[in-house]
C-alpha cells in the first residue's frame, strides 16, 4: 500500500492503523455480545446487583443477531498482528463488508422495534430510533471512509516460518 497517511497512521508492521472511530463501530455493532462478557465480567469481579442487572438490561434481544455477525471483526480486530492465523485474516479480508451487513440488519431491527413498522405513534421508543441513527451514521461511515476501506485492504505480513519457532 503506497504512504498516502501520514507517517504516525502506521503501526511497528508498516501497516495502516485502524482509526478509533473504527473501533468505535465494531463495538457498538457487537454490542450485544460485548454487554453480555461485560455482565458476566462484572458478576465474576463481584460488582452489584444493580450493574450487572443494568449490563445485562442494555444489550437488546434485537441486537443480538447482528453482533454475532460482527463480532468476528472486533476479535480480528483485536487479533490483527503477523502472527494471526488465516481465519483472522479472512475475517478482516472481507471485514468491511460484515460490518456493512450487520450495520444494516441492526439498523432494520432497531427500527422494526421501534414501533415504527406496524405500530402506534404513541408505543414510539426512542431509544430503538436513536439506536438506528448510530447504525446509520456507523453505515455511512464504513462505506464512504477511504481510509476504512485502506485499513481492511492492508493486515500484517505474517511471520516467517523459522522465526515462529523460536
Amino acid at each position: 500500500m503506497p504512504l498516502s497517511y501520514s507517517p504516525s497512521s502506521y503501526d511497528d508492521h508498516f501497516c495502516l492503523k485502524p482509526p478509533a472511530l473504527l473501533w468505535l463501530a465494531a463495538i457498538y455493532l457487537s454490542r450485544a455480545i460485548v454487554l453480555i462478557f461485560a455482565a458476566d465480567v462484572a458478576w465474576v469481579a463481584r460488582a452489584g446487583t444493580d450493574v450487572v442487572t443494568m449490563l445485562r438490561g442494555a444489550a437488546s434481544v434485537y441486537a443480538l443477531i447482528p453482533s454475532m455477525i460482527a463480532a468476528p471483526v472486533l476479535f480480528a480486530l483485536i487479533s490483527r498482528a503477523p502472527s494471526s492465523r488465516q481465519l483472522v485474516r479472512s475475517i478482516w479480508a472481507h471485514g468491511r463488508g460484515i460490518l456493512i451487513v450487520a450495520a444494516i440488519l441492526d439498523c432494520a431491527a432497531s427500527v422494526a422495534a421501534s414501533g415504527i413498522v406496524g405500530g402506534d405513534s404513541a408505543d414510539l421508543s426512542a431509544g430503538f430510533l436513536v439506536a438506528s441513527a448510530f447504525d446509520v451514521y456507523f453505515l455511512v461511515y464504513i462505506l464512504a471512509t477511504r481510509r476504512v476501506r485502506d485499513v481492511f485492504a492492508d493486515f500484517p505480513s505474517p511471520e516467517p516460518a523459522d522465526s515462529r519457532r523460536r
